[in-house]
């Protein structure tokens, strides 16, 4: 059961989609809501400084540093601040937090005593240099010994679920948080399991294991076969089909493959267009 929930902002559009999506849950689930926003001490160190204050026409930029400290601090109260509004509107409580250090270490610390971490998927700097800063994102969902829900800069209420399961422990472990989550939300549930080419015995034989878990756990599921590229074919099955929601196991099995070409979470959480719940 969620209790309480962490949500990590920091003014930008997908800070929004999160936290309409923390609100949206703490309420399904009468939960606690923290909001947090980082002052990253990051943004106080070599190069960016240097160039932002190179770029003002000031040198040396370290005599900036206090005062770049205290910008990013007021913008992590009024990002976490900004939360604790919008909740208030829904008659939801919510905290605010708005620690000064290292971002990921920061969410990392704030979420032990949280049962989810909510995250929009891209961060403020996308919106004006184009970058994924997925490299925040992603350094979490590794390192997060909790649920995560990635979210895009919109979020819906939750009515259909899609599970995708290729057999491993993690897998495993998101199909039973897919089922707490389809009856607590009332939502529709279908199982995906997808395999390459030539390979129908090994898709039949885990689309089989993952309807045997929902009927152990009494929860109705459709089972959905495909063939092709996992992390593809479930980002266009999701679109495809309606789904509001996609949980699956933060790594699967091909961790090699991961390392070398780019993960299928990876994939899934930069090219879904609907929230994503990445179990450990």
């Amino acid at each position: 059961m969620i209790k309480t929930i962490l949500v990590c902002v920091d003014g930008s559009k997908y800070a929004g989609g999160a936290a309409d999506a923390a609100i949206w849950l703490a309420k399904a689930f009468d939960a606690r809501l923290r909001a947090i926003s980082v002052a990253d001490t990051r943004l106080l160190e070599g190069p960016w400084l240097a160039d932002l204050s190179g770029m003002a026409g000031a040198q040396p930029f370290h005599a900036l540093v206090p005062q770049f400290e205290e910008v990013l601090k007021t913008k992590a109260r009024s990002a976490a601040q900004a939360v604790t509004l919008a909740a208030a509107r829904e008659g939801v409580s919510c905290s605010a937090e708005a620690p000064v250090g290292r971002l990921v270490h920061e969410i990392l610390e704030a979420e032990r005593t949280a049962e989810l971490v909510v995250m929009g998927q891209r961060g403020e700097g996308f919106e004006t240099t184009g970058e994924w800063l997925g490299s925040n994102v992603e350094r979490v969902v590794r390192k997060s010994s909790k649920p995560c829900l990635v979210t895009p800069a919109t979020f819906r209420p939750v009515r259909r679920i899609l599970a995708a399961y290729d057999g491993s422990a993690h897998a495993n472990r998101a199909m039973y948080s897919s089922f707490d989550l389809a009856r607590a939300l009332k939502a529709g549930l279908a199982v995906l399991t997808v395999a390459g080419e030539g390979d129908a015995p090994r898709r039949s034989r885990l689309l089989q294991e993952a309807c045997d878990l929902a009927k152990q756990q009494g929860v109705a599921a459709e089972a959905i076969a495909s063939e092709g590229t996992p992390e593809k074919r479930i980002v266009e099955i999701a679109r495809e089909q309606g789904f509001d929601l996609i949980v699956m196991g933060a790594y699967g099995h091909t961790r090699l493959r991961e390392l070398v070409l780019g993960s299928v979470t990876s994939y899934v959480i930069r090219a879904g267009e609907v929230p994503v719940l990445l179990v450990r």
